[in-house]
């Protein structure tokens, strides 16, 4: 199991769609306990969407070069680690060529997309065998027309994939994986945050001084930052509990956000050792390779079962 949320994040006055999620892959032995297979499994990714003209295609390579309209979705999931990388294989595949036969410059809708998505994942499982009850559970976000959307999608061998999609607002907080006390937790903290938010604005209304002004446009970032951490926070404890032995390794982050009209997506670099010594150039004259974009979330994790000295930084 796993557990992965998205949520709208306000804070650093950029509105944006944020996902987190664990990043460990196990699975329940027969006699009930938890077998941890590895703490650095990716839940989170960023997916093209591209819109082309049939005429765009270049023949025998069967590509389809200059798309009309270019946008991304973030996508995270639970359940089966194999069932759902390969739906997701699936899924990249056919959003990043989506064609219009006719010449009429359509773009995607958020229904459109998560039907999609739901029937690539309903038509994996009808060709399984179904051997080990493998399910995949789905989060699906992105922007149409500016306005963010959170989708769900589910499926499982011997049932129909099943799906749902709406727009985001501020009280959005959409989890899957074993997340119900995450999110009951989570919203209680959310909602504590966001009324002392708004007496705050309303004191503010009637300010006029410019000290004060500003003050109190302090205290309401101060505010959307401590309910992007309290989530955060949240999320870590779920990570570190006793009675969540398929959640653990360490806290991944995708946010997905506006560039003018354009959606662009970027992760927080974890603590992933196995990755910290691979950033190197990929030219032999100057300097090209990946800079890591590193923030600091929460608090030191400690790794059961090693010393108080071994631990895993967020």
């Amino acid at each position: 199991m796993t557990l992965v949320c998205v949520r709208i994040d306000n804070s650093f006055s950029t509105r944006r769609l944020t996902a987190l999620a664990d990043t460990r892959a196990s699975f329940r032995r027969t006699d009930g306990s938890w077998k941890t297979l590895s703490d650095t499994t990716t839940k989170l990714f960023a997916l093209p969407v591209r819109c082309f003209e049939a005429d765009n295609l270049v023949s025998v390579i069967g590509a389809w070069k200059d798309p009309y309209f270019e946008s991304q979705v973030g996508l995270g999931f639970s359940g089966s680690c194999f069932e759902a990388l390969t739906i997701i294989a699936h899924i990249s595949h056919s959003l990043s060529a989506l064609v219009a036969p006719n010449g009429d410059e359509l773009t995607p809708t958020k229904e459109g997309l998560v039907h999609l998505i739901e029937k690539i994942t309903g038509a994996y499982f009808a060709a399984h065998s179904g051997d080990g009850n493998p399910s995949v559970s789905m989060l699906v976000f992105g922007f149409e027309d500016g306005k963010p959307w959170i989708g769900k999608i589910v499926g499982s061998a011997g049932s129909n994939a099943q799906s749902h999609v709406s727009f985001a607002d501020d009280d959005s907080l959409e989890s899957t994986g074993q997340g119900a006390v995450f999110e009951q937790r989570a919203s209680e903290w959310r909602r504590r945050i966001k009324k002392h938010k708004n007496q705050l604005r309303r004191q503010g209304q009637s300010k006029d001084d410019s000290d004060a002004a500003f003050e109190h446009e302090l205290s309401q970032a101060r505010h959307d930052i401590a309910e992007k951490k309290s989530t955060e926070e949240e999320m870590l404890l779920r990570i570190e509990s006793e009675f969540a032995k398929g959640i653990g390794g360490v806290l991944q982050r995708l946010e997905l956000g506006l560039d003018g009209d354009k959606v662009v997506a970027g992760f927080t670099q974890d603590d992933r050792s196995y990755l910290s010594d691979v950033s190197f150039s990929v030219t032999l004259h100057g300097h090209l390779g990946p800079i890591p974009i590193v923030e600091k979330m929460g608090r030191q994790i400690r790794k059961r079962g090693l010393s108080g000295a071994e631990t895993m930084t967020k």
